[in-house]
């Protein structure tokens, strides 16, 4: 009886989790990632999912519907922390600094060195990478819709993150 209970609670151990990603119309979902960025990050609109973390720099995340899905947090060492409640915007500057915003809608923006970010949702994807002409990865890499990687544009680009089409 004692191993029917636990296999119970691991069941929905490993269920629970991935049912919070499913918020929203997973049909228009795509999927967006940065390894070792240096630049700035921004979703802005942005409705789905994201964990991500940098290693020096700044976080701001905007939470316009403060209801609409689990909410954002912050870890790690946060030097300086703001929050305008006007705009339901908190921004959290450090370094090793980690956050996620499970479902709803946001406008996140990371600045910084070391970004790492993975993203499931829908919106739109704006980067502007930091690196130089001698070194094509020295500003990170980025995937879209588990696209091959490809450098951090230099001078800036949005990209549509939705569904890939076919799919």
């Amino acid at each position: 009886m004692r191993r029917l209970v636990w296999f119970t609670v691991l069941a929905f151990a490993l269920v629970l989790p991935t049912a919070g990603f499913a918020v929203g119309d997973a049909d228009s979902d795509g999927t967006f990632s940065v390894k070792a960025g240096l630049g700035k990050v921004t979703l802005n609109p942005f409705n789905g999912s994201a964990i991500g973390r940098v290693q020096r720099g700044s976080i701001k995340v905007t939470d316009p519907v403060a209801d609409d899905g689990i909410g954002f947090d912050f870890f790690g060492t946060c030097d300086d922390r703001s929050r305008d409640k006007a705009t339901s915007t908190t921004t959290c500057r450090g370094t090793n600094l980690r956050f996620r915003a499970i479902g709803g809608s946001y406008v996140i923006q990371i600045k910084g060195a070391g970004i790492y970010l993975s993203v499931v949702g829908h919106g739109v994807v704006a980067l502007d990478g930091r690196g130089n002409q001698q070194d094509v990865d020295a500003d990170g890499t980025y995937s879209l819709n588990d696209g091959p990687f490809k450098s951090l544009p230099d001078f800036g680009a949005t990209y549509r993150l939705t569904a890939p089409a076919g799919g």
